[in-house]
């Protein structure tokens, strides 16, 4: 079979595609799930947003230290750069949603596959966000320890203190990884995963009527 045989292939597969159609009832239960999924799209971007005001409000309002000033608004700046490149493509696939006809198997078979990838690149964003997360808390609350006290505690070596502030912030950000795993994983099963399944239940349907 060359090239030409095997676009026309293609193309009639395609066509099939698009013209088998959901029957009410799927269509129905598929714009339900959708809906639910946007809505809790929206949900998440509104509370990013409700975070940041707040993190900035308690640097602005509550840090007196230059120090630590400049060391939270370079990590919330990292962030947030990250977070700007997560929901962009947040946005377009939320777009692409309601530009789908949902009467269409094909479109369907589209929108699980794009929510199945951002589901994967979500976690993957949530995952390099712990880290800036956790520095950016640990310096608003070195922000109200002093300075002189911060420096003989932990820069010092030949204070015994030293030692168990490392310790400490090590088994910090270690406890900050496990319990934020945790919780993503029950966040994203919960707004998302539920939604995936429920748009897979309708393909694995229509897949063995046809």
């Amino acid at each position: 079979m060359n090239i030409d045989e095997l676009k026309d292939a293609w193309n009639k597969d395609d066509s099939g595609d698009l013209h088998l159609h959901l029957d009410t009832a799927r269509m129905n239960k598929t714009t339900s799930i959708l809906g639910r999924l946007r809505r809790n799209m929206k949900m998440e971007v509104v509370s990013l947003l409700i975070s940041y005001v707040m993190v900035f409000a308690v640097l602005f309002w509550n840090v007196r230290s230059a120090l630590f000033f400049n060391i939270t608004v370079v990590l919330l700046f990292s962030s947030m750069v990250i977070s700007a490149f997560y929901f962009f493509r947040f946005y377009v696939f939320y777009k692409s949603i309601g530009q789908y006809d949902l009467n269409i198997v094909n479109s369907i078979r589209k929108i699980t596959y794009e929510l199945e990838l951002n589901t994967e690149i979500y976690k993957t964003y949530s995952f390099s966000a712990i880290p800036l997360s956790v520095l950016t808390a640990l310096a608003l609350i070195a922000s109200k320890i002093k300075f002189d006290h911060l420096n003989n505690a932990i820069l010092t070596n030949s204070s015994p203190l030293s030692f168990n502030m490392m310790l400490y912030a090590f088994g910090t950000i270690l406890l900050s990884f496990i319990i934020t795993y945790v919780c993503i994983n029950i966040h994203v099963r919960l707004s998302y995963g539920k939604h995936l399944a429920g748009l897979k239940q309708v393909m694995n349907e229509l897949g063995e009527l046809s």
